[in-house]
């Protein structure tokens, strides 16, 4: 046994135990089992045949049901409207999906694998959003979240894991991240996210975060993603929106800190000269950009054929052959390469249209709170709002020109948005206010830390 995979299972232990205490430290575990799953990586093939990803969510759900989280009123039943509504439009995707699965999937079989990953995505969102119930709470999740991403780039950055193939990293990631496109479009939803924690966190969050960030950043641009390239760009437009006028200097050194990093990173020429490609006319542009308008427009028409949705991979394996043959592809199985599309393919233009309104419900709860905190100069709390925005923004442009609007991390965001809200969204006193701008400015105290130090973050 490995000396990786022997601190990898104490780590385990540890978070299992310190689920016990609190369930955020569940969602740490279960990022854990996401991001260093064993069976991604070198170190795991002694144990590849557990499911260790499924283990962490069952010990964060029986963390969350010990501690009575889901049944508390505060949880649920005392959230304002906005949150609710965020909560129920959740369930009502999960609805649609069964009521498509069971009555219009042709192919139960394949259509199970894709609708068991909404249900458990849609348990996931709750699961987090119940954890996640106090400042502390959440700032485990958001360290759960981009420290794992980190270790996926100091994999990639410093042991030099993964492989490139056609100037493009492969063979490193996390499930449902081991492609280049997947996994840059999940790094690129957690980047904005470490860049905010370095401008609110104190010394050590900052030190912390100006280790990791770099690192997914590289992971980025090794991947070498015209949709994640452009959703970063985006996002850096939405955090500079978003965030408070007073901070606008802080975020614009972040912005040129990471314009620096880019062009310190770049050093294949051919990363850029292949993201060019995205705006280049028809006749020039490579082959792989110009077959995804052809795989759109198929798609397109199946959701004429099939409005309601065919089940899940019903584009991929059951009706894709069809379409794309009659635009001059010929494949067994293809993806259509959009996220909104397939969405509607699968669960039908009921099922897009309610995953739009809850990514839609979710990011309007958390803007509304960000300016509440711009309004009442509580800087720290917009500043980490508006880089979840900027996340989120990121993960909306890569679902654009890749089948990822079903990833869980387009569940995640929306639960950290939830819990933004529930955290920040209400006024503060005059008093209440001082004292918060006070305790934000080192985010980390002594005593918190010791939490946190208890589990080796």
């Amino acid at each position: 046994m490995s000396l990786t995979l022997s601190l990898w299972l104490a780590l385990f232990v540890i978070l299992v135990l310190l689920s016990l205490r609190r369930p955020a430290w569940g969602v740490g575990l279960y990022m854990m089992t996401f991001f260093a799953c064993p069976p991604y990586w070198w170190w795991g093939s002694a144990i590849e045949g557990y499911r260790w990803n499924l283990y962490g969510g069952i010990v964060l759900l029986a963390a969350i049901l010990f501690s009575g989280t889901f049944g508390r009123a505060k949880s649920v039943g005392s959230d304002p409207p906005d949150v609710r509504r965020v909560i129920w439009f959740a369930l009502a995707i999960l609805v649609n999906a069964t009521l498509v699965h069971m009555l219009l999937a042709p192919n139960m079989a394949i259509s199970a694998e894709a609708y068991f990953l909404v249900a458990k995505f849609v348990l996931l969102f709750l699961m987090i959003v119940a954890a996640a119930k106090t400042e502390i709470d959440y700032r485990i999740v958001l360290l759960a979240i981009v420290l794992g991403a980190g270790y996926i780039g100091f994999e990639a950055t410093i042991n030099d894991r993964g492989n490139v193939s056609a100037n493009r990293l492969n063979g490193i990631g996390a499930p449902g991240a081991d492609g280049s496109n997947e996994c840059a479009s999940l790094m690129v939803a957690v980047l904005p996210i470490a860049g905010a924690l370095f401008l609110v966190g104190g010394r050590k969050t900052k030190l912390l975060m100006l280790c990791v960030a770099p690192m997914i950043l590289n992971v980025v641009l090794l991947c070498n993603s015209r949709a994640a390239f452009l959703g970063l760009i985006v996002a850096a437009a939405v955090f500079l929106v978003i965030c408070p006028h007073e901070a606008r200097k802080r975020a614009l050194k972040l912005l040129a800190m990471g314009a620096i990093a880019v062009w310190l990173l770049l050093g294949d020429p051919r990363i850029m000269d292949r993201f060019f490609t995205a705006f280049e006319p028809a006749e020039q542009r490579d082959a792989s950009a110009g077959n995804r308008l052809d795989y759109w427009g198929a798609g397109l028409t199946m959701i004429s054929e099939h409005p309601f949705g065919a089940g899940g991979s019903g584009f991929k394996k059951v009706h894709g052959t069809k379409y794309l043959a009659d635009v001059g592809h010929f494949y067994d199985q293809r993806a259509v390469h959009n996220g909104y599309i397939n969405e509607a393919c699968e669960w039908g233009v009921q099922g897009l249209a309610l995953r739009l309104i809850f990514i839609g419900a979710a990011f309007f709860c958390l803007v509304r709170t960000v300016k509440r905190c711009r309004d009442e100069h509580r800087l720290d709390p917009a500043l980490l709002g508006a880089g979840m925005a900027a996340g989120m923004a990121a993960f909306m442009v890569t679902c654009v020109f890749g089948d990822r609007l079903d990833a869980e991390w387009g569940y995640w965001l929306p639960a950290l948005m939830i819990a933004h809200t529930r955290l920040y969204g209400t006024s503060t006193t005059v008093e209440e206010t001082d004292e918060l701008e006070e305790t934000e400015e080192e985010w980390f105290e002594e005593e918190e830390y010791a939490e946190l130090e208890a589990a080796g973050v």
